[in-house]
């Protein structure tokens, strides 16, 4: 399973609150099973999973991915205005499961958005 990650946009403003997207994709190089996928997501201030308190970890449902098929998925981040220009990580843990129910992947991932004035 190829897993990446990107950010829409792919900076943030400093100083000012920002609602960027980190998009999750996925794409099997299986041509005979189906697998279901679902992530951890970890920030660190001042990014959060929501809008209007802190949350540094979530799990989401990505869905499931058909032979030699692909999948994305969205997930909303904010930032309060007390952001500073500097590169702010983002953490990832895929879990993809196959049609037994068991893990048959487990996958680490770190990205980072650039904040700028």
């Amino acid at each position: 399973m190829d897993i990446q990650a990107s950010f829409e946009p792919q900076t943030l403003k400093a100083y000012s609150k920002n609602e960027p997207y980190l998009v999750l994709s996925l794409k099997s190089s299986d041509g005979s099973a189906y697998y279901w996928c679902e992530c951890d997501v970890s920030v660190k201030p001042p990014l959060s999973l929501a809008h209007d308190k802190e949350l540094n970890t979530g799990r989401t449902k990505v869905g499931i991915v058909k032979p030699n098929g692909a999948i994305s998925k969205r997930i909303r981040l904010f930032t309060m205005p007390n952001n500073f220009p500097d590169d702010y990580n983002v953490s990832i843990t895929a879990y993809v499961y196959g049609e037994d129910g068991a893990i048959a992947e487990r996958a680490d991932r770190s990205v980072s958005v650039p904040c700028i004035e």
